[in-house]
Parts: C-alpha cells; sequence; structure tokens
C-alpha cells in the first residue's frame, strides 16, 4: 500500500516497513503531542505527522541491512546525553562502517547534524577491515597530532604518513578460501583508497605476519613509491567499542582538544566539544547469541521460541562482516550455527559437513523487531 491508500504490485521478497510503537512519558496536550513530529519534513512529503514519523524512524532506507536499523533522536542533547538516550532506546550511539552506512544515515539527517558514537582516546593502530593488529614492521616517519597511515616501502617496510597525502594502494578480495592482491596505480588519500578497495575488492590490505608481508611487497613491485596498506592510527575510538576505521572527515578535520566528539554534518564527520548539543544517531541490532552449546536441530527450535525470528540466513558478503562486527562487539568468539550452516568469521563450510549438524555450538538468531 503507497501512501495514497492505492496498492501496487511488489515482488515478494521486498522488504516492507517495519513499525513499532513508543510510549512517550512527557505530559501534553493531545494536540501538542500530535505536533511533537518533525513538522518540516511532513510539508516536504505532504503526509501526515504521524505517518511521516513512522515512515522516517521505521523505513527500509533507514534499516540499513537486515541486522542493523538507524535511528534520530531529534532532540537537543550532549554527546553523553545522547548516549545515554540511545542506550536506553535502542542499543547505542551509532558505529559507521562504510559509506553505505553512511548514504542511510543523510536518510535521516538530510543537511543537518546529529552525534555519532565517535570520541577522542588514546591512540590505538587498527586495521581497516578490523582485524586484530598482530604484526608490524618496523615504520618510520612522524605525523605530529594527525592521524597516520601506513605506507609499504620497495623493500617491505613501512612508512608512516598523514593519511590526506596521496598514495597508489594494495587492495585485497577475499573469496571462500583465498585472498589476492591488487596493486591499485591512482593516488588517492587513504580514505579514499579505503573506500575504493570496499567498492571494487573487499577492503585495504591487512598484513598478519612476515611471510603475508613479503607477499603483499611482491604484488606491489610495480608501485615506484610507497603504497598504501590497511594500518590507521589515531586517537578516535566508538562509543559501542566497534573497530571501524572508517572516516570521512570534512577539510581540516579533526580538530583538536576541546573538540573531542564527532557530529555527522551533511554526511560527513565533523568534530566537536562534546558539550555541544544536538541529535542523536543511534542503531539497533537483532542478533541474539544462545549461551548453551546445541545441534543445529535443536538450534533451530530454539530460535523459533520467545520472540526469536529464526536462525540468522547470511545472504551476502555484507551480511557476514556485519555479524562478525557485531559479535565481535559483544566480545564474542567461536563457532555459531545458522540456518545456511556457516562458521563466521572463520571457514565456509562445505557441502559434505551438514552431515556434522550433531556437533555443539551456539545458536546465533535474530530478534524479532515487534517489542
Amino acid at each position: 500500500m503507497k501512501t495514497n491508500a492505492s496498492w501496487e504490485s511488489l515482488q515478494c521478497d521486498q522488504t516492507d516497513l517495519t513499525f513499532s510503537y513508543h510510549l512517550i512519558t512527557e505530559n501534553k496536550t493531545w494536540y501538542e503531542a500530535q505536533t511533537s513530529v518533525n513538522v518540516s519534513d511532513d510539508r516536504r512529503s505532504g503526509m501526515s505527522g504521524t505517518l511521516n514519523y513512522c515512515k522516517k524512524v521505521f523505513s527500509p532506507a533507514e534499516q540499513n541491512n537486515r541486522l542493523t536499523t538507524f535511528h534520530l533522536i531529534e532532540k537537543n542533547l550532549t554527546q553523553s546525553e545522547a548516549r545515554a538516550a540511545c542506550r536506553e532506546n535502542y542499543t547505542d550511539l551509532v558505529t559507521v562502517y562504510n559509506d553505505e552506512d553512511i548514504t542511510a544515515l543523510i536518510r535521516l539527517t538530510g543537511i543537518g547534524s546529529a552525534w555519532t558514537g565517535l570520541y577522542r582516546n588514546q591512540p590505538s593502530v587498527k586495521w581497516s577491515n578490523g582485524d586484530d593488529v598482530t604484526f608490524r614492521h618496523q615504520k618510520t616517519g612522524d605525523c605530529g597530532s594527525w592521524p597516520c597511515c601506513a605506507a609499504m616501502k620497495a623493500d617491505g617496510l613501512w612508512e608512516n604518513l598523514q593519511c590526506t597525502q596521496t598514495r597508489n594502494f594494495m587492495c585485497y578480495k577475499q573469496d571462500q578460501t583465498n585472498s589476492s592482491y591488487h596493486l591499485i596505480t591512482e593516488k588517492m588519500t587513504w580514505y579514499e583508497a579505503q573506500s575504493y578497495c570496499r567498492k571494487n575488492y573487499t577492503d585495504l590490505v591487512s598484513i598478519r605476519d612476515q611471510e603475508q608481508n613479503e607477499a603483499v611487497k611482491i604484488a606491489g613491485m610495480n608501485s615506484s613509491d610507497p603504497f598504501w596498506i590497511g594500518l590507521l592510527r589515531d586517537d578516535w575510538q566508538w562509543a559501542d567499542g566497534g573497530r571501524s576505521a572508517y572516516r570521512n572527515w570534512w577539510d581540516d578535520h579533526p580538530k583538536p582538544s576541546p573538540a573531542d566528539c564527532v557530529k555527522l554534518v551533511s554526511g560527513k564527520m565533523y568534530s566537536v566539544p562534546c558539550s555541544n548539543t544536538g541529535s542523536a544517531l543511534c542503531y539497533s541490532t537483532f542478533l541474539h547469541v544462545s549461551e548453551d552449546h546445541m545441534n543445529w536441530e535443536n538450534a533451530f527450535y530454539y530460535c523459533k521460541k520467545d520472540n526469536r525470528a529464526g536462525l540468522l540466513h547470511i545472504h551476502t558478503e555484507s551480511d557476514h562482516t556485519k555479524v562478525k562486527n557485531e559479535l565481535r562487539k559483544m566480545g564474542i568468539s567461536g563457532t555459531f550455527w545458522d540456518v545456511q550452516t556457516i562458521r563466521l568469521g572463520l571457514t565456509l563450510l562445505t557441502a559434505a559437513a551438514v552431515a556434522a549438524r550433531n556437533e555443539p555450538n551456539n545458536a546465533l538468531t535474530q530478534q524479532s523487531s515487534e517489542r
């Protein structure tokens, strides 16, 4: 059904709108309650206030994927107040992982601004794809107070450079069993290179040991200058503990302290004092991991009970990445059942491995969005 009450035919596997109910514990008249929705958006869309509120907060545009939904709390909140509001009503302030997240968030904020979960903390290193940093290879160079990114030199040693410099870069492509390396001889900033690799391959390359370092060095022999790899060092982290190295700063950002918190402004990151006020960008996730190990059949029935929507379906590499990120934030590792018998974070099971369904594992399920 469309907004004018007419019907249209759609493919049966398209996602419908998701609605839920929210009790507002503020005493208002009926007229005040009616007008507490976003009136300016109502006028642009020609919809009633109540219907526009549902569209804006629970539309497929906001449901960035099947596992995560974004929400906008339109109140004047400091960063700490915004985080508390997100945790009370949803999961936490939003962590941004890629350009697709930005596109979905822009649909909520438009050209406005709102708090994200990024804030300044102790300097740390992180790989673009979220891998643990288990190997480093004698880096040189000093970026001062600016974020540093690693570039590999011809001898395989790494060099620290300001991430806004332009260099060739190394992407990798991951399939079910192997990784391949791809040198891109087009000079970009580290952030631009990250977006390019994610759109065309898997990500900027990460390196776990000396053997892989040598393989990447050989793959980059045609680069006349040091080329970007996926290592970022900065003093920013996400409120929910997410390992995202995604950054899309406005020019001349981030600013030094006290601009220690980050808003999304017209789709780009803007550092401001945490005492500033604004709306909050939150997310909710519907993953549930069982506390007990069980075989596949028991896991299947477990995930149908108590408002759970069934064993998780993983359809795409994007789904797999989202699940891996969520499990990392929960501090959970190991082997899990899903409906397609995928061992998350490890390897894709072959058809022969389906016979091992009696092996006990945790159940990974998707919570119903109904509350």
